[in-house]
């Protein structure tokens, strides 16, 4: 069947363009004439023997079963010339690998939230007796908006039918994805497809397979026999609990795996509800640096000033404020200061110096560095844990994760472990006055001395550096690059990977906040007085609006702008359009980001006041 026999099925399903061919259907995009729609129209090879007609047949007679979001939907049956077809949604969009590697803040909440999506749609087959047998990335796709859809339900098949199904000792599946019971022609359970999109889960977040091997059957022995390695090892963006909840899902005996899709849902929901409130608690919103926020006003057009507070201490560039729990933290002056926001109270705790840069707040910790050079981690109640002298001031917030990477303006970085003890150090042979990256498997750190440094995050062996300019702020990253602002105010997209500048542009002024990324845009401010809004893969500028001098970093949340200046004015700003839907005056010069949370925004100024927003 051509694109040049403009069938129509049925009369009214118009053939438009094909999509796909396999062993069994081709599938095609259709306009549905009657109902106004684009569709998908899979129609049935003629050649077929009986066996994989029935196979097409029961593909439409589980789907027929489901009405989930999570899963494509079938639309009509029907056959035409002696060719039997049915029509289903068109889903737009890209396989579900696509949305990996995991990388921290942005992408790796869009993937969290996609992969517990996909359990909520496999719980949803399960209870109605549908077991899918050849989950993969490709029969996973994610729309636009980012709800993925499973398909492709070929080898499905009804668990209360499945006597006849599942004693054959045949193995079918895709080899790469197929659960150990699967592999050995066992009869399966709904565990055999979490065994699957666990499998899944490792390609995506680590951007490897699970396991590779010459030939099918070496793949399949390994499924059978091998330990994976954990995800963790391969990704260090993972987080540990992300990495457990995917091991979990590839034990080799079914009845080790989580009971249930359902319990493998709850488990990844409380791990996206922890990991949303780390991201606030991490600055610029994760070791991508997006300054993306996951909480922040619903209605920003409708904020008013809703109480202020004495943080007893000023609140200076290059400060930030992180929130974690219910509480809101931020250096002021000669300490950190604690807001707690069930009672409204502020809490103190004092430092030996000046704090100069931003805290970095975990479940158990609070990290935060002075003008004396010291990195001191205390407990949430302010128990003192460990300190670590460095040769010079500390301007910049370390980076948590397996390691503790803490830049210095001695020149040098500091790998940390968790007693405090140095596992390595890198001279960057300038001051380092911002934060560390971590992307696409690399520790990014830039100098004032003008370069780029990418080193191994697990033993800070340098894997190349590249001349930048010098840099004062930490790097964004997002969709396959890095975005370098420096200070003489030009941003430079660099692709980590190839190594090459994409495009550059150039603010006009010094750039002394980091900028802000979100799915489409990088958002910067200088001292040039102008917030830009460039289109990340071309530089192309969409807009810029007139603000005044700005030092802080503007921050995003739910699709809205905000930002502090020196003159004293708060404003959102609606990301797309450069439109401002929120303004504040009066309230003195404003160093630091404001901080999007819980359907709040806090600002906090250069004399010490914390001001809260809703």
């Amino acid at each position: 069947m051509s694109t040049t026999d403009k069938v129509k099925l049925a009369g009214r399903y118009r053939l438009l363009a094909p999509l796909g061919e396999g062993g069994m259907a081709e599938v095609w995009r259709a306009a549905d004439e009657r109902m106004d729609r684009l569709v998908a129209v899979k129609i049935l090879h003629t050649y077929l023997p009986p066996s994989e007609r029935s196979r097409f047949f029961r593909e439409v007679k589980a789907l027929s079963k489901l009405s989930h979001p999570g899963v494509v939907q079938v639309f009509d049956i029907g056959e035409e010339e002696g060719r039997t077809y049915f029509v289903m949604e068109l889903v737009e969009g890209g396989s579900y690998d696509r949305l990996g590697p995991f990388e921290d803040g942005l992408e790796g909440l869009r993937l969290l939230t996609a992969s517990a999506r996909v359990l909520e749609a496999l719980e949803h087959l399960h209870q109605r007796g549908v077991i899918h047998r050849d989950l993969t990335p490709r029969n996973i796709l994610v729309t636009p908006e980012g709800q993925p859809k499973v398909m492709d339900f070929g080898l499905a098949y009804l668990m209360q039918e499945s006597r006849h199904f599942t004693r054959t000792g045949i193995t079918v599946g895709t080899p790469e994805y197929m659960a150990p019971e699967q592999a050995k022609g066992l009869a399966l359970t709904p565990q055999a497809d979490l065994y699957s999109f666990g499998a899944v889960l490792y390609r995506t977040f680590t951007g490897k397979p699970l396991f590779e091997g010459e030939n099918d059957q070496s793949v399949l022995y390994q499924h059978v026999y091998e330990p994976p390695r954990p995800p963790h090892s391969l990704n260090p963006a993972i987080p540990l609990e992300v990495s457990e909840l995917i091991q979990s899902l590839l034990q080799k005996i079914p009845g080790e795996r989580p009971a249930s899709a359902a319990t493998a849902h709850a488990v990844l929901e409380e791990t996206l509800r922890r990991y949303r409130e780390r991201l606030s608690a991490t600055p610029r919103a994760g070791a991508g640096r997006s300054g993306h926020y996951p909480s922040g006003p619903a209605r920003p057009e409708k904020l008013e000033l809703r109480g202020t507070h004495d943080l007893s201490g000023q609140v200076a560039w290059p400060g930030e404020l992180v929130a974690r729990e219910g509480s809101l933290w931020v250096g002021a002056g000669q300490g950190i200061a604690r807001l707690d926001l069930t009672d409204g109270s502020v809490h103190r705790q004092r430092l030996g110096d000046e704090v100069s840069a931003p805290p970095v707040v975990t479940e158990e910790r609070v990290y935060v560095a002075a003008w004396d050079g010291r990195l001191t981690a205390m407990s949430l109640s302010g128990r003192p844990i460990l300190s670590f002298p460095t040769r010079a001031e500390i301007t910049a917030a370390p980076l948590v994760a397996e390691l503790i990477y803490l830049p210095g303006r001695d020149g040098f970085l500091y790998a940390l472990d968790a007693s405090g003890t140095l596992r390595w150090g890198f001279q960057a042979g300038s001051e380092l006055s911002a934060s560390p990256t971590l992307y696409r498997g690399l520790l990014f750190v830039a100098s004032e001395g003008g370069w780029l440094f990418a080193l191994d995050p697990l033993s800070g062996h340098l894997r190349y550096k590249v001349e930048t300019g010098p840099v004062h702020t930490a790097l964004p990253a997002r969709g396959g690059l890095l975005f370098i602002p420096t200070w003489a105010g030009e941003i430079h997209a660099f692709d980590p990977l190839t190594r090459e500048v994409q495009w550059s542009f150039d603010l006009e002024g010094e750039l002394w906040g980091a900028p802000a990324l979100d799915e489409r845009y990088i958002y910067a401010a200088s001292w040039a007085g102008r917030l830009h809004a460039l289109d990340q893969k071309t530089g192309d500028e969409i807009w810029s609006l007139p603000v005044g001098k700005v030092t802080a970093a503007p921050s995003i949340a739910h699709g809205v702008l905000y930002l502090g200046t020196e003159e004293g004015r708060v404003l959102g700003v609606e990301a797309r359009s450069g439109r401002l839907v929120f303004e504040a005056t009066g309230l003195g010069p404003i160093q630091v980001p404001p901080l999007p949370y819980r359907g709040a925004l806090y600002v906090a100024t250069l004399a010490g006041k914390l001001y809260r927003f809703a």
